[in-house]
């Protein structure tokens, strides 16, 4: 039995991962593999179109943020930081645990360095334009051959193979190519609402991992390699629901029931209006015994003793008209307190939060200790969003090998060219002088 006083020992120790990904979709992936321990090594460049995207998305922490230890509170500001690569909160949340090098490739040194970098390497992973790997000879064949053992992951659009194979895409598009964004919104006639944020840049990351993860296993194993293709669109595809088993069954189309539940006469179900500003609350009445109980809760108004809304088969043909006169009744209670109450009666609701409840007041997120205070080399100690697992036998911890969020553009030349490549600080000197590094 392992003494507890002995360090545990991380998934992905040993495992060194090439990061050429921006944006989301592939530094998601490679974030779980940091925090699982591998040493990730993210690759940008300082030329312009070269440097992540996200570096420039705001919110960014204030000027007046240094890294002196000093926690950031409140609302991080744009002012003044435009040029500051460093500073994007976005980005720093992405990124957390992972090392940071500039290399250029679109020279030939930069390309030969990575090709060096990828000897000793166990993956690589990428999001590229699909033929831009192929183009600095770079793609899989060509590394597979320096590296036979070498996992190679490129996520796209819509995947590498196929007739669409040479299609440039961002999440939202392959969202909207997979089905997602016309299943969101309220229910016809009104227009599909799509989803708020881009869910194809996020979610595709923890099937990359898992991607990763079991080729590592594969590896480990047989010592060999393999070719990752990932379409983002057909991840999409499996987070559709019914939809697509349904149309398989009855050849009908697709219809978007918004927050109503389309298979079960349960209602009233949906979100409902609470009092304040863009305040919601979900509600959930699966039963007869649970909506008499919602009766007693608002006072048993005359209205709700109707016997059109007596049992489910009723309430679900009234839904338009129930949904207005419970609406009327939210819209004059404090969401939480209502839910609480809801909840002792054994009625299914919460509140819907928004990011400041979700930051600020959640005990259960603070109870788990969710976010996580790491340090940043430009901006001082920052709340960064945690792994949503606990596990036993091995630490899963945000702040990777490095301790740290996310790296300053080319934070750790220094120590992975002259400590992990073994470059001497001459020859350092020179690349950098010829702006391959």
């Amino acid at each position: 039995m392992e003494s507890p006083n002995l360090p545990k020992r991380r998934a992905l120790d040993g495992v060194r991962i090439i990061d050429l990904t921006w944006l989301q979709v592939g530094p998601q992936a490679t974030r779980i593999l940091a925090t699982f321990g591998a040493q990730v090594i993210r690759v940008e460049w300082r030329g312009r179109g070269a440097i992540d995207f996200l570096r420039y998305y705001a919110p960014f922490a204030p000027d007046h943020a240094t890294a002196d230890g000093g926690r950031i509170q409140g609302a991080a500001r744009s002012h003044g930081v435009r040029g500051n690569y460093d500073r994007g909160a976005y980005f720093n949340n992405t990124n957390p645990g992972k090392y940071g090098i500039t290399l250029n490739l679109n020279h030939p040194k930069g390309r030969d360095l990575l090709k060096r970098m990828v000897r000793d390497a166990n993956a690589l992973c990428e999001n590229f334009s699909p033929s831009q790997m192929d183009k600095w000879g770079l793609g899989y064949e060509e590394l597979h051959k320096i590296n036979p053992r070498l996992i190679y992951m490129r996520t796209t659009g819509v995947g590498k193979a196929g007739v669409y194979k040479d299609y440039v895409s961002y999440g939202p598009t392959a969202q909207a190519f997979s089905g997602l964004t016309f299943l969101s919104g309220l229910p016809e006639p009104y227009q599909p609402a799509g989803w708020g944020y881009s869910y194809l840049d996020h979610s595709p990351g923890y099937f990359g991992a898992m991607l990763v993860m079991a080729a590592l296993r594969q590896q480990r194993i047989e010592g060999k390699g393999v070719y990752i293709d990932m379409s983002q669109s057909e991840t999409g595809l499996m987070l559709t629901g019914t939809s697509i088993i349904e149309h398989q069954l009855t050849g009908r189309p697709t219809q978007r029931y918004g927050n109503r539940m389309p298979y079960r006469d349960w209602a009233p179900h949906g979100a409902f209006r609470c009092a304040g500003d863009d305040n919601w609350i979900a509600i959930s009445v699966q039963n007869d015994d649970q909506w008499q109980g919602l009766v007693d809760e608002m006072g048993s108004p005359q209205w709700a003793r109707d016997r059109r809304f007596a049992h489910s088969a009723g309430r679900k043909q009234h839904e338009d008209e129930l949904e207005t006169k419970l609406t009327a009744f939210t819209l004059t209670q404090e969401r939480y307190a209502l839910m609480e109450r809801l909840q002792a009666r054994g009625i299914p609701a919460g509140a819907v939060q928004k990011a400041a409840d979700r930051f600020d007041r959640d005990p259960q997120l603070k109870a788990r200790g969710y976010y996580v205070d790491l340090p940043h080399s430009e901006i001082g100690v920052w709340p960064i969003e945690g792994f949503p697992a606990k596990l036993a036998a091995s630490p899963a911890d945000v702040g990777g090998l490095t301790g740290r969020a996310a790296p300053k553009l080319g934070e750790d030349n220094q120590f992975i060219y002259g400590e992990v490549l073994g470059l001497s600080p001459d020859e350092i000197a020179a690349l950098s002088a010829e702006e391959v590094i």
